[in-house]
C-alpha cells in the first residue's frame, strides 16, 4: 500500500524505548520533467512584452495559427527567463534601496525615492496577477491586496490538481510516467468512442420550432464581432488550452492577431 514508506529506529537520549517514525512521504522522481509553457497575465503589464509578440506574430506571418502560436510560445519562454522570472527578489531589492534612500538622504532625493516607489507598486500589481491567475478566484478584484489567503488557495489548489498514482481497471496502482498517461489516454478513448446508435425515433418524436427565418440565421457565416464578443466574455484567468494561452492573452493582443484567427477559423 505504500510502497515509498520508510521506517526509521530513532535515539532517545534519556530513555531504554528507542521512538520509531514512519515516514511515508513519497519519494520525488530523480528526473526531471519539461514544464510546458503557460502564458502568465503578469506579464501583460511588463514594457517589453508587446514587442515581443508582435515580432514573433509578424515574423511568422504565413503559417498556420498552430505553428504561429508555438513560435510565439517560445519566443516567450526566451523572452521570460530575463523578464518576470525573479519577481520576489526584484520586490525585496526595491525595498532595500527605498530603506536605503530614505535612511542616508532623508527624502532628499525625491526623483529617485519616487522612482523606486513606482517601481515598486509595478512589481507588486505583477505580483497580484500571478496569485490571482493562479487562485482561479473571480471575486478576487483589481485593487484587493495580495494577501496570504490568496498564496495558501493556490497552492492548495496545485496539490489538489496533482495525480500521483491512478489505478487501472484492475485495481493496480501506478506511479512511472508512461503508465499515468497510458491510463489516462484509455479512459478519454473509451469515453468519446463512437458507439452504434439509433437517433431517428427519438428525433421523429420531437416537434419542429425552428422555421426557416431562424434556420438561416443560425446557420449565417459568423462575424468578427461575434468572435470578440465571445472572447471577451471569458474570464483572462481561465485555464490555458493546449498551446499554453489564455483568454487574456487573446485578449491583450486582440489587435495583432484578431484577423488571423478570425480567418482561421472561418475556413
Amino acid at each position: 500500500m505504500f510502497p515509498n514508506a520508510k521506517l526509521e529506529n530513532l535515539v532517545a537520549p534519556s530513555s531504554a524505548h528507542f521512538p520509531i517514525l514512519l515516514d511515508k512521504t513519497l519519494v520525488a522522481r530523480s528526473h526531471r520533467i519539461k514544464r510546458s509553457f503557460k502564458f502568465e497575465n503578469a506579464w501583460r503589464i511588463d514594457d517589453g512584452l508587446n514587442d515581443v509578440v508582435r515580432d514573433s506574430w509578424l515574423g511568422s506571418a504565413g503559417s498556420n495559427i498552430i505553428n504561429r502560436l508555438s513560435e510565439c510560445a517560445e519566443d516567450l519562454t526566451h523572452w521570460s527567463k530575463t523578464h518576470c522570472n525573479k519577481l520576489q527578489i526584484d520586490i525585496q531589492n526595491c525595498l532595500k534601496q527605498l530603506s536605503r534612500n530614505r535612511s542616508v538622504n532623508g527624502f532628499q532625493d525625491e526623483v529617485q525615492f519616487d522612482n523606486l516607489r513606482q517601481k515598486l507598486n509595478h512589481l507588486l500589481v505583477q505580483e497580484g496577477m500571478y496569485w490571482r491567475q493562479r487562485a482561479k478566484t473571480n471575486w478576487y478584484r483589481d485593487g484587493d491586496l495580495n494577501t496570504k489567503f490568496f498564496h495558501v488557495a493556490t497552492t492548495f489548489r496545485k496539490k489538489a490538481n496533482k495525480i500521483l498514482s491512478p489505478e487501472t481497471d484492475e485495481e493496480i496502482r501506478i506511479t512511472d510516467d508512461p503508465g499515468m498517461r497510458s491510463i489516462a489516454k484509455n479512459y478519454f478513448d473509451e469515453l468519446f468512442e463512437g458507439h452504434e446508435s439509433v437517433r431517428s425515433p427519438m428525433i421523429n418524436m420531437l416537434d419542429q420550432v425552428i422555421d426557416d427565418e431562424d434556420n438561416a440565421q443560425l446557420t449565417t457565416r459568423f462575424c468578427r464581432e461575434e468572435f470578440k464578443e465571445a472572447m471577451f466574455s471569458m474570464q483572462p484567468n481561465k485555464c490555458p488550452g493546449p498551446d499554453g494561452f489564455n483568454p487574456g492573452f487573446y485578449q491583450h493582443f486582440w489587435a495583432v492577431c484578431n484577423d488571423d484567427i478570425f480567418n482561421e477559423c472561418c475556413q
